[in-house]
């Protein structure tokens, strides 16, 4: 070719033809860049064995699980349990020594000797009553004595006139009755009095209440000079609280380990802290239908008058030791309000069982219905199969 001659490329039917050597690297460069794409393809990760299988009611762990590391197994083992029952109490006082003070007559209280939380001895005076139905009594006792002193001198008239042969065998006789009759009159009238009380027939138009025991005025319901009709309402209650109940109310389920002079401990709200030991003095023989528990009574000591009626207490019962299964507290888990375990039935292979809980002692809690002493169960890590 001539200098300066520049090569052109050689058109044929009016395209451009390119060199062999352009079209050479053309191919190549695409070729390296599908290379490179395949190369830039993401890679998937590998597929993880599941931590855990479920196969109806039972769970498998497979081999390379991490819950293998992440659970603790322990064996069921019998445990002498002592179990402990505590219950709800208040403080009574003894029904046998409460006196609930009545009048036997209609009248106006005219005094009153004791105000609410007195203390009084027996025989002190705790009220007096002005009643008229006192004074138609009175006058009956003695128009009856009265009557009793004329037939009995009339009887022994009666007597003497017959023994010098002036008096007929029927005026002894009805002199006889009329003495027998005026004599259970009187008897009738006295009676009437001692009902009424004694001391309220010797003071004449008043009549006087008296306490007949020592104790406690814990109730009181007169006022002076209020008239009093209704007989059936206490004018005032007098409580001897020198020895009180504390009366628990023991559910049913727990009524089988409580029997009557058994030992207890007894906490009061009034004195935290203290506790004060007594035994069980009687189980009520009914159960309340609306709760559905007993009630247990406790007497103790209240010389000074620490514990009163009313006071809230809790009981706490000691029930005698009893062998059962037992498995590790942290072993319980809850599932629709119940109480369940999970139990080794094959290696790495668990069943959820319902289980009835025990007494719980330490760490561990006894578990009498549903398990048995040998068995296997999860201890800890158990609520990671609930995921």
């Amino acid at each position: 070719m001539p200098n300066g001659f520049k090569a052109t490329p050689f058109a044929r039917g009016g395209r451009r033809l390119l060199p062999r050597t352009i079209l050479g690297s053309t191919a190549l460069v695409l070729t390296a860049l599908m290379l490179a794409a395949c190369a830039a393809k993401p890679t998937l990760p590998p597929v993880e064995a599941p931590s855990f299988i479920v196969h109806g009611n039972r769970v498998v762990v497979p081999a390379g699980s991490p819950l293998r590391t992440r659970l603790g197994i322990a064996a069921v083992t019998d445990a002498n349990i002592a179990q402990q029952i505590a219950a709800p109490a208040v403080v009574e006082a003894d029904p046998a020594a409460q006196s609930r003070i009545l009048t036997p007559l209609a009248g106006r209280i005219v005094r009153l000797g004791v105000r609410l939380g007195d203390r009084v001895r027996g025989g002190q005076m705790l009220a007096e009553l002005a009643s008229p139905d006192l004074s138609s009594a009175l006058a009956d006792d003695a128009r009856a004595r009265s009557q009793l002193r004329l037939t009995s001198a009339a009887r022994d008239r009666a007597v003497g006139v017959k023994a010098i042969g002036g008096a007929a065998d029927k005026d002894v006789q009805q002199a006889q009755a009329d003495a027998a009759a005026a004599q259970a009159e009187a008897a009738r009238t006295r009676a009437r009095l001692r009902q009424l009380g004694a001391s309220g027939a010797r003071r004449g138009n008043g009549l006087t209440l008296t306490a007949p025991s020592s104790g406690v005025v814990t109730e009181l319901a007169a006022a002076p000079g209020a008239f009093w009709t209704d007989l059936t309402a206490p004018l005032m209650t007098v409580a001897n609280i020198g020895t009180v109940w504390v009366t628990a109310n023991v559910a049913e389920g727990d009524l089988a380990a409580i029997r009557a002079g058994q030992p207890v401990g007894i906490s009061f709200a009034a004195y935290p802290g203290e506790t004060i030991a007594g035994r069980v003095q009687s189980i009520a023989p009914l159960l309340d239908p609306d709760t559905r528990r007993a009630k247990v009574r406790i007497a103790i000591a209240n010389p000074d008058g620490r514990f009163k009626p009313g006071m809230f207490a809790s009981v706490r019962f000691t029930a005698p030791t009893t062998a059962a299964p037992s498995v590790p507290t942290t072993a319980l888990l809850l599932k629709d309000d119940a109480t369940t375990v999970y139990v080794e039935v094959a290696p790495w292979t668990f069943e959820r069982r319902t289980v009835d809980t025990g007494a719980e002692q330490g760490t561990r809690t006894a578990i009498p219905h549903g398990l048995a002493a040998g068995q296997r169960v999860i201890a800890t890590g158990g609520v990671l199969l609930d995921d």
